[in-house]
Order: structure tokens, then C-alpha cells, then sequence
């Protein structure tokens, strides 16, 4: 395996057999795998070779968190994200796979993540921030028009951003 820098402060790990590219994100960072600015905060964008928070989460905000990633509407095309392709699979422990990225708006802020972070809370004891946990109690569940709105100029943002 061989590190790959890529641009703001992701690093994309390539490994030999396949060339498949994961990204690591830092909780919090401006940038992730289908967003960036600064509106943007990364959260669960995690690897095996970066430290990441542990701890415990309310078992009420873990319910929420499976709502939401249920949710079909809260896909990328509610933030305009560019399409990934392909399946990712847990990097730490090989049983849990992925492909959906997720956008949860909060007053100016979009924090990205993707759907693997529930199985990264449920198995390898990783605690998102705080702010995301707010947001996330908070917020319109994705299928009301009140999340529409809120979504709506992300949705707009990052269309200008691809053109």
C-alpha cells in the first residue's frame, strides 16, 4: 500500500491489489469525498491508520442517526453530491458495507457523512462530535418539506461548484 496525497487534508490510501481509493476526513474539516467549503464538516470519514474519538452516544441519537440513513430521500441528490460508485467496506473489520453519502444541514453549516458511521458507532465505539449529535436531534427528519428547504440551497451551492 502506498500513501497518496491529495488535495485539502484527505489522504487517499491506494492499494495494490485493485487500486481502490478510500479517504480519510477528520471530524469537523472542510472538506469530504462529495462536499467542500466552508460550509462543510466531515464527520465519520474514518481509517484504521487515524485516531478517531471514542465513547458512548444516547441511545436516542443512535435511533435518529437509523432513521435518517433509512430515510431514501436523504441521498446525494438532495446536496447535489457527485456520484461515487461502488460499495466500501469496513476497513477495520471487513463485515460491514456502505455507499451512501449523507448530508444533514444546519443553519449554515452541512455536515457530510457517510452511511457507514452508524456501524463505525455500533462496533468500533466511535463517538461523533457533539455538534453533529445536536444537529442531528434537531433536525427535520428528510422526508418533510422543512427538510427540503433547509437542504435546498446546499442543493444549489454545490451544483455551482460541478459546473
Amino acid at each position: 500500500m502506498s500513501r497518496v496525497r491529495r488535495r485539502g487534508r484527505s489522504t487517499a490510501l491506494r492499494y495494490a491489489a485493485g487500486d481502490v481509493y478510500m479517504s480519510f476526513f477528520p471530524d469537523m474539516a472542510r472538506n469530504s469525498l462529495v462536499a467542500r467549503g466552508e460550509h462543510v464538516r466531515a464527520v465519520g470519514w474514518l481509517h484504521p491508520a487515524h485516531p478517531y474519538a471514542t465513547g458512548s452516544v444516547a441511545p436516542q441519537f443512535l435511533a435518529r442517526l437509523k432513521e435518517f440513513i433509512r430515510q431514501p430521500s436523504l441521498s446525494g441528490d438532495d446536496f447535489c453530491f457527485p456520484g461515487i460508485g461502488g460499495v466500501h467496506t469496513c476497513e477495520f473489520c471487513g463485515q460491514a458495507h456502505g455507499g451512501r453519502n449523507l448530508g444533514l444541514p444546519c443553519d449554515d453549516v452541512l455536515f457530510v457523512f457517510p452511511d457507514m458511521v452508524v456501524h463505525y458507532i455500533e462496533v468500533h465505539e466511535y463517538k461523533p462530535p457533539d455538534e453533529f449529535i445536536a444537529a442531528l436531534l434537531r433536525s427535520p427528519l428528510p422526508d418533510t418539506e422543512e427538510f427540503q428547504v433547509l437542504s435546498e440551497p446546499f442543493w444549489h451551492l454545490h451544483r455551482a461548484q460541478q459546473c
